[in-house]
């Protein structure tokens, strides 16, 4: 018997090549907004934390801004678990002053965001203008925020005593600038963070009465929507003030043939959490 056969067996134990399934290849997508622009977004091609995929929640919260665009318009502007930043982009395309676009802190996500940032800015005239309002970076919800704040510049952003303007600052820069908008499309399937989510709307949002967090989500696992929903009860517990603005039912679900009530599929609901008047 020879003493490097293996017992006899050669490679048998040995993995096959397609052992494994292959990683999925990265997507791309266009939105279109309203006024008829195009925004090419790519998307990584698998993402355990589910930023493969462009959510409605971030379609409807992104149309939701350009029905109005005095939402973000100047305003400083902070997206949570924002994956292809569709959000984020829009906001930026509508005149904010300054966008901090966010995901788990994977360099492969972080690097997708940034190349979304900057096909987006070859788009947009005049050249650069989106590429130098929007930051791309990685954050893990409930860490320490300071990293965040300190993407905003006092002359761009409210401070945390309540100023009303974005181009309000502390007077005796005391106190760190905060954002005047929070974005967080479609995160609340993710139960066991509303916690920390909370926790980071309470470090980054303005204390102020025109600071707001957009929070917009369908249900895609209708039997965990009062879940869902429990986000909200967490907000309300921290002291914040919640109001439902948007509830829009779409054509179809995003996920064709999910278990579950079609129509709590296919609705995307969106709410204000804002700073109460006593805390301003």
């Amino acid at each position: 018997m020879d003493d490097n056969d293996d017992y006899g067996m050669g490679g048998l134990m040995d993995e096959p090549e397609d052992y494994y399934p292959p990683t999925p290849p990265p997507t791309m997508q266009t939105y279109t907004m309203r006024s008829g622009k195009p925004v090419k977004l790519h998307l990584v091609g698998a993402s355990p934390t589910e930023a493969h995929v462009l959510w409605n929640g971030a379609k409807v919260i992104s149309d939701y801004f350009e029905a109005d665009p005095s939402r973000v318009e100047g305003k400083t502007v902070l997206e949570l678990g924002a994956a292809s930043g569709l959000p984020s982009l829009v906001a930026a395309i509508l005149g904010a002053a300054k966008v901090v676009v966010t995901d788990y802190p994977d360099p492969e996500l972080v690097s997708n965001m940034q190349k979304n940032i900057d096909e987006c800015d070859e788009t947009v005239e005049p050249r650069g203008r989106i590429a130098g309002v929007v930051d791309a970076m990685g954050f893990v919800w409930g860490r320490d925020a300071e990293p965040l704040l300190a993407r905003l510049h006092p002359n761009e952003a409210n401070n945390n005593n309540g100023g009303s303007s974005s181009s309000s600052s502390s007077s005796n820069g005391s106190c760190p600038a905060r954002f005047d908008v929070l974005i967080l499309a479609d995160l609340l399937f993710r139960h066991k963070e509303h916690p920390d989510l909370i926790k980071t709307i309470r470090e980054t949002l303005a204390v102020s009465r025109t600071s707001v967090a957009y929070v917009f989500f369908t249900s895609y696992r209708p039997w965990k929507r009062d879940l869902d929903m429990g986000f909200f009860d967490v907000a309300r517990e921290a002291g914040f003030e919640v109001e439902q603005v948007e509830e829009r039912r779409l054509d179809k679900p995003l996920f064709e043939n999910d278990p579950g009530d079609l129509d709590v599929q296919k609705t995307v609901k969106g709410f204000e959490v804002r700073w109460p008047a006593s805390a301003c």
